[in-house]
């Protein structure tokens, strides 16, 4: 927990998963794309194609 705080007073975000949200691939999967579609989506990000 130390090493949370000390990120976030150093002004990084941190997004945290418990291992229950991902311990089964089909729950899993929907889960990290949506979330990774957000972030991207959040910060602008353009991911490419190649």
């Amino acid at each position: 927990m130390r090493g949370d705080r000390d990120l976030k007073l150093s002004g990084y975000e941190v997004f945290r998963f418990g291992t229950d949200e991902l311990d089964d691939l089909a729950r899993a999967r929907p889960l990290l794309q949506r979330f990774f579609a957000d972030l991207f989506d959040r910060f602008d990000v353009t991911p490419s194609t190649g």
